[in-house]
């Protein structure tokens, strides 16, 4: 490898700056190349980093040599550009949700694990400073239930408005909280789901549920709740409440928890840069050879989609019971 990651991204858009400006502070990184299907995205990107713009990945990948490509596109776009970096040899982090086929997901998740590539994805909340700290109080108590939450307003961007580009919301917003149960819980063994549309009566060209709720049972028996919402115009709910024999904890995405025992209280908020640290983490792996610090690989984020669009198949069946184990 050369002395610094060559790095390419697929996709310059809102979630590939949020990665750009980690990449700015990261002295082992070269942006190489961006490749964009907006002329003025990818010219600004290119700009940025003085990389080669490139309107095709095909063509990107082939001329490029690249030690590693971030994949940033929307839920509907991911169309080959993973299984040809893997054939190309290059170390992957792909942004949530990684797909909207399982089919397409195991595929890519075989290829990674054959030729042994460094892999990460985009559930930066694993990186929160705090996070050990709650999931060790969670593993000494005797959990009942939780309920968690992705409650607020319709992002504005133009695939979202539909399911067959997003996925719809518990696919590509709400699987941050669905990535928190798994990581703080375990795995889910079956998924039960309800969801409704008529709210969002004002938005043209749109069919995504507004509200939906997903009930989980894990491996534990522990069960659980997760709530979805984009109707919101007037603040909402973000986050994770637990309730347990002798204590509740409430997770707030991304700010901070809360522990209310019966004769104290114990509270923390976010002291790290997470998206930063996960970037950090995911090129030292490919400096170092050393994968195991990253706690967002592909693998889990498989794992993530799999639940969420079992959910997605009990919504639209009126709530069947869907078992994964």
């Amino acid at each position: 490898m050369a002395d610094k990651v060559r790095v390419g991204f697929v996709g310059c858009g809102g979630i590939a700056n949020f990665h750009f400006g980690h990449m700015e502070k990261i002295e082992a990184v070269d942006v190489t190349a961006v490749c964009d299907l907006v002329d003025e995205r990818v010219k600004k990107a290119s700009e940025r980093f003085d990389a080669t713009p490139y309107e095709d990945y095909r063509v990107m990948l082939e001329k490029e040599e690249l030690d590693a490509v971030y994949v940033c596109v929307e839920p509907s776009a991911h169309d080959g550009m993973e299984l040809l970096a893997i054939e190309k040899g290059c170390h992957l982090f792909v942004e949530k949700p990684v797909a909207l086929s399982m089919d397409y997901a195991n595929k890519v998740n075989a290829g990674l694990k054959a030729k042994g590539l460094i892999n990460g994805a985009g559930f930066q909340d694993r990186y929160l400073d705090f996070v050990p700290r709650m999931k060790a109080w969670l593993d000494m108590q005797d959990i009942g239930f939780f309920n968690g939450y992705w409650v607020g307003g319709m992002p504005g961007v133009w695939w979202w408005r539909r399911r067959e580009t997003c996925g719809g919301q518990a696919v590509e917003q709400t699987i941050h909280t669905f990535d928190m149960a798994r990581y703080l819980f375990g795995e889910v063994v079956a998924v039960q789901a309800m969801g409704r549309r008529g709210i969002m009566d004002d938005v043209e060209n749109y069919d995504t549920e507004d509200a939906s709720a997903v009930t989980m049972t894990f491996e534990s028996g522990l069960i659980g709740t997760i709530y979805s919402g984009c109707f919101s115009g007037c603040g909402g709910k973000n986050g994770i409440d637990v309730f347990c024999k002798n204590g509740r904890l409430e997770y707030t995405e991304r700010g901070g928890f809360k522990i209310t025992e019966k004769n104290m209280t114990i509270e923390a908020k976010t002291g790290n840069d997470y998206g930063q640290e996960e970037d950090d983490v995911f090129i030292e792996a490919i400096l170092s050879g050393d994968p195991s610090d990253i706690i967002s690989t592909y693998d889990e984020a498989v794992k993530n989609l799999e639940v969420v669009l079992a959910a997605n198949q009990s919504m639209d069946s009126g709530g069947e019971l869907v078992r994964l184990r």
